[in-house]
């Protein structure tokens, strides 16, 4: 969100973002108004409690209040600022709801996590699969797509939100509908990726197959000041072979992947590790010293990623594209909420190994860096991947895909009016 809101400032439009209290600093980086959450607050606060997002969990009760909360928000953001376009993540019901309800003229949707559709050959969400590759398992996950279309998601999603929708005044859901219409903006929906890395496939709903524009990764552009290198990094620029280490923003315990990567490489003289994680005095004084091993708290990835052969990580998507626009192989260890969909996105593309635990042995992680760092195809893949991603134009291309958004619909009213 930082990048698109960066860019859209950047062109002279009035941003102001909705955002929980410990965002505001970001939110206010990129010259944008910062605004605070109060009932989605609320709503969100047993999931923070958890290090869990709670949007693929399929438990939909949690979601009994959401909608309310979501729309309680956003009015009293929009007494104020006559919105002409609202940007939500994915799951926008809430902006739905004030669609239909005539208080904002359209909405669109960003989807910074795996693009998920609902065709016979999608893998489902959460399921870590690819696509089936032969007729029964085509016809199975067809099966288990129908299944969620007619029976799951009507029976116990869409009550969920009718019951709130009621509440506004509005009519319920209808029957059957295909699942990127509960997910995505019918409008718009920018997707932070490209289309190989989403199995190349279109949404399972007419009005959404047109309306999804794939930007590549969204950075923000790094700010004009000098950032502060440890003492140790002109040593990893002429190295040829480094190794990145991180374990994102919510799993962080190091015991679970970064120990047992530390373990597993560090008498490797052939290779330097670089070890990002605010708990590397705790690594270090559970795998002792070593001469090939660096630690830092936090590096800027826009420096860190270009020097890297290989990047060993729980599969954030955000890091894993990041990582491929610079044509780095992947060696992913992440099983919570989109983190596996994310793995399997890397293996079907070439581009990476996926260990399939949360807690791999250092053997496991030895064997699949040795054999990323030993075959050269693994790069090229990611290199590829990284020649598309980076074709795509990022949040200039949001930008583009927002205005022109606004100016359409702008249109469309002015010709109902006539």
């Amino acid at each position: 969100m930082q990048a698109v809101a960066q860019a859209l400032v950047d062109r002279g439009h009035e941003v102001v973002w909705l955002a929980s209290a410990d965002n505001k600093a970001r939110v206010l980086a990129t010259g944008a108004t910062f605004i605070e959450t109060r009932a989605i607050a609320a709503v969100d606060a047993p999931f923070i409690r958890e290090n869990s997002t709670g949007l693929l969990d399929r438990q939909f009760h949690r979601l009994e209040s959401r909608l309310l909360a979501q729309v309680a928000d956003y009015r009293a953001i929009l007494a104020d600022f006559p919105a002409e376009a609202l940007l939500v993540d994915v799951f926008p019901h809430g902006a739905r709801a004030l669609y239909e309800l005539g208080e904002i003229p359209v909405y669109a949707t960003l989807g910074v996590i795996p693009f998920y559709t609902s065709s016979a050959a999608a893998p489902f969400p959460v399921s870590g699969d690819c696509p089936p590759t032969s007729w029964l398992g085509l016809v199975r996950n067809g099966l288990r797509q129908l299944i969620n279309r007619w029976i799951l998601l009507p029976l116990f999603l869409a009550p969920v939100l009718n019951r709130q929708r009621k509440l506004l005044g509005l009519k319920r859901l209808p029957f059957g509908e295909p699942a990127e219409c509960f997910t995505y903006s019918s409008f718009l929906h920018i997707q932070a990726s490209c289309p190989s890395l989403e199995f190349s496939h279109d949404p399972n709903s007419e009005q959404h197959k047109t309306r999804v524009t794939y930007v590549g990764p969204l950075v923000r552009p790094s700010p004009r000041t000098s950032t502060q290198l440890p003492s140790w990094w002109e040593e990893v620029v002429p190295h040829s072979r480094v190794v990145g280490i991180t374990q994102g923003t919510l799993a962080m315990n190091p015991t679970s992947l970064i120990i047992p990567s530390v373990q597993a490489l560090k008498d490797d003289s052939s290779l330097l590790l670089v070890v990002v994680s605010p708990h590397g005095k705790e690594v270090e004084d559970h795998v002792g010293q070593a001469p090939n091993v660096r630690y830092a708290d936090w590096l800027p990835y826009h420096l860190l990623l270009p020097q890297l052969c290989l990047l060993i990580t729980n599969g954030g998507y955000g890091s894993i594209t990041q990582a491929l626009s610079h044509g780095v192989p992947l060696l992913c260890a992440g099983q919570t909420e989109d983190k596996k969909d994310t793995a399997a996105r890397i293996t079907w593309c070439g581009a990476g190994i996926d260990l399939k635990t949360d807690n791999p042995t250092p053997g496991q992680v030895e064997t699949a860096a040795k054999r990323i760092l030993s075959d050269n195809s693994y790069s090229q893949k990611a290199r590829i991947l990284g020649d598309e991603l980076n074709s795509l134009g990022g949040a200039q291309t949001a930008s583009d895909a927002l205005e022109a958004l606004v100016v359409s619909t702008k249109e469309g009213a002015t010709k109902s009016r006539k």
